[in-house]
């Protein structure tokens, strides 16, 4: 059963006298099953910087939404029934991008100034002033944040969790906003695997054959010759490609073993992954793989490759994305290694667009922490993941297979480290001659800083919220 609001009478006695960020915070945990109208913010106003992710950041949008679509409508009715509720003003600010929002915010904190209440944006933009410390309010005290299904998982929330608290969170429970830069997948042209005789691959991922093994077997069989051209199996950014491979090895960038905070690529199963990487890519497979190192989505629209590793967000963030442009397009994960976890498919993420903070000038926590949790609910019929996947199923997606599997890789995306510099080893194994085991001895100082200047810290905070 979810948790309710364990506030109620403090709430009305004490919120409007506080309206310092110095303010004793109470621990509430708004999760709504109740009457909202139990709430009275007396017409207070909370202020919302609202930015669309880094890529469409001069796209105009509802919350993050396109205007005129059905959840930029939703959403618009949301606000007037929390307003309506809460007896409170929303005054939202979604016409910045990402770069003036945090300019914004940063330098209202520096001045002492209030200027958000609630900010939404980059979380690789955000992620400096939680390592800053005293910008965002932590929000463990505030929000239940174990309600993974609402909030975000911890390993897509890695980035905001810091010594010892959560400094962001993201609409998980909305579709389609959050897909934007979550991570890669990839989207197989179903009517070239028919044409060349081949089963549908996604019956591999139902059956539990989706193996490194078996995706050497079709990365031959989708590569073929067609009135003289070369029609390739897959085209890829090599740097996806030994991301997703590194990952599909039951890794982690970042695992705590015997007693230390370690980076993935320095366990066995991230050495093996690397190594296996390696070889499809440039050895079993070198001529299935389209020779120009891009995942443009023109190449596998025109017919030049039968896969291709897109991101999440090249997939179904927009009209102008993949999915609206081809038919019959199927979703697969990338295969698991020998040491995967049956069923769990990861992806990584470098940024995760709409991440949503609290700075700590911020005139009522509490009040604003109300609006948020009441603004982040599920919509209407939208309630649970299974509810999502068929919504994603029948407007987006051919096949609820589609839907699942995409769904699965959002939940279990994690934090890569790029900005710090994660992607090093991982991206030089893919294409340097020299051996795996020589790329993580030369590399071995850099990750043994990034794990003494981020890691541990990041860890920490994660055990802090949910626990080892």
């Amino acid at each position: 059963m979810k948790k309710v609001l364990k506030f109620f009478a403090l709430l009305l006695i004490f919120v409007f006298v506080c309206s310092s960020c110095t303010q004793e915070a109470l621990e509430i945990i708004p999760e709504y099953e109740s009457n909202l109208g139990s709430i009275n913010l007396d017409g207070y106003t909370v202020t919302w910087g609202f930015s669309m992710d880094r890529y469409h950041s001069n796209v105009e949008n509802v919350f993050g939404f396109i205007p005129g679509s059905v959840f930029a409508d939703q959403v618009m009715e949301r606000k007037k029934q929390v307003e309506n509720d809460l007896n409170c003003v929303i005054s939202v600010d979604n016409d910045s991008s990402s770069w003036i929002i945090q300019d914004r915010l940063n330098a209202s904190i520096v001045s002492g100034s209030r200027l958000y209440d609630i900010a939404t944006s980059d979380s690789s933009m955000l992620r400096g002033m939680v390592r800053s410390g005293g910008y965002l309010i932590g929000l463990s005290s505030y929000l239940d944040v174990e309600n993974t299904d609402k909030w975000g998982t911890p390993n897509m929330l890695y980035s905001m969790l810091w010594k010892d608290d959560l400094y962001g969170v993201v609409p998980f429970a909305w579709p389609e906003l959050l897909y934007s830069t979550t991570g890669h997948i990839i989207a197989v042209n179903e009517t070239l695997v028919s044409h060349l005789a081949q089963p549908d691959p996604r019956e591999f991922v139902e059956k539990g054959e989706w193996t490194w093994d078996k995706f050497e077997e079709i990365l031959h069989a989708y590569t073929y010759q067609d009135a003289g051209r070369t029609v390739y199996a897959m085209n890829t950014h090599n740097a996806y490609f030994a991301m997703n491979m590194f990952l599909s090895n039951g890794v982690t960038f970042s695992s705590f073993e015997n007693g230390q905070v370690v980076c993935g690529v320095y366990t066995d199963p991230g050495r093996v992954a690397l190594e296996r990487a390696k070889s499809i890519h440039n050895e079993t497979c070198k001529d299935c793989f389209y020779p120009e190192d891009s995942s443009s989505s023109d190449i596998f629209l025109n017919g030049d490759s039968v896969m291709v590793v897109a991101s999440h967000g090249g997939l179904i963030s927009t009209s102008d994305s993949l999915m609206y442009k081809i038919d019959n397009v199927g979703i697969l994960p990338f295969p698991l290694g020998p040491n995967a976890t049956p069923g769990i498919y990861r992806s990584y993420y470098e940024q995760i667009a709409f991440t949503t903070v609290i700075p700590v000038n911020t005139s009522d926590v509490q009040a604003a922490a109300v609006v948020l949790s009441a603004m982040f609910e599920p919509f209407p019929g939208l309630e649970t993941k299974d509810d999502i996947a068929e919504y994603l199923a029948t407007q987006t997606f051919f096949d609820i297979r589609d839907a699942e599997v995409f769904i699965n890789t959002v939940t279990n995306t994690e934090y890569g480290f790029f900005w710090e510099g994660g992607r090093s080893a991982i991206e030089t194994a893919i294409n340097a001659n020299t051996s795996v085991a020589q790329i993580l001895e030369s590399m071995q100082d850099k990750y043994d800083q990034m794990v003494e200047e981020f890691l541990v810290y990041h860890y920490a905070g994660r055990e802090a919220v949910y626990g080892e």
